[in-house]
């Protein structure tokens, strides 16, 4: 076995146990399991690290999408009701959207000679003429944030696969450790959400409201199930867990650095 090949399995392996780990906490604390174990020091305090995390990638995904949508918004943590919030400013600004139209644009002209990023901001704008002015946008904000998780998860195992941690092999290790965490606590939270019915009331009446939460608002605008909205989150996590794993079958390391 070659050495790279092994430095990157172990690597891959020492951040998937620490991951599997760190999100123990976070399913005793869903399926109310009495580990005091897994939900005292240094467990639990790593486990709410590890929520932290993927509640700043969440709400930022929010903010992009909002912003995409013509929305001003900001992101922050929630003190009072735990969890995070994408703050919207205002209403929806056309001037956001046509400066939004006119970036892609100007990214479609920048990357002529790129035809994958041209045709991945040829979609992005056509999917925001499609939907910026009628109800499907909320869809999109609503999405966003969830679906960031994994994405951003997804990259962070392309990165450790691919050894492009420019700070040596303690940042490849973070980003094992946390695009693995990541895409377990989503695996974890999908389950609990359509398993455990006192944390699907959680999830219900969070924010001291009633269906505030992200796939029940997407539930009803496109009259689904809650649990197909779930599996579509649980979908899209799978394929950012599998995808970073099928790349070295079709594209080298020299090709990476060089893109």
């Amino acid at each position: 076995m070659r050495a790279d090949t092994y430095t990157t399995i172990k690597v891959l392996m020492t951040g998937l146990v620490l991951a599997v780990l760190v999100n123990l906490p976070f399913y005793a604390w869903i399926f109310n399991k009495k580990w005091d174990w897994a939900t005292g020091f240094p467990l639990g305090w790593l486990g709410a690290g590890m929520v932290y995390m993927a509640t700043f990638f969440h709400e930022i995904g929010h903010t992009f999408f909002m912003w995409y949508y013509g929305y001003p918004t900001i992101p922050m943590f929630d003190f009072q009701h735990g969890g995070g919030l994408a703050l919207a400013l205002s209403e929806q600004q056309v001037g956001i959207i046509i400066f939004v139209w006119a970036g892609f644009v100007f990214g479609i002209w920048y990357f002529r000679e790129n035809l994958f990023m041209q045709i991945v901001l040829g979609l992005l704008l056509l999917l925001n003429f499609a939907t910026a002015f009628n109800r499907f946008h909320t869809v999109g904000m609503d999405f966003g944030g969830p679906a960031f998780e994994p994405l951003v998860a997804g990259f962070l195992l392309f990165r450790a696969i691919f050894d492009l941690a420019p700070r040596g092999i303690f940042e490849r290790f973070l980003n094992a450790f946390f695009g693995f965490g990541l895409i377990i606590q989503v695996f974890i939270n999908a389950y609990g959400l359509i398993k455990s019915e006192a944390f699907r009331l959680v999830y219900y009446e969070q924010k001291g409201t009633h269906g505030f939460g992200d796939f029940d608002k997407i539930a009803q605008t496109l009259f689904w199930d809650f649990q197909e909205v779930v599996m579509v989150w649980v979908v899209l996590a799978a394929l950012c867990l599998v995808i970073p794993f099928l790349l070295p079958m079709f594209i080298s390391t020299n090709k990476i650095e060089e893109f």
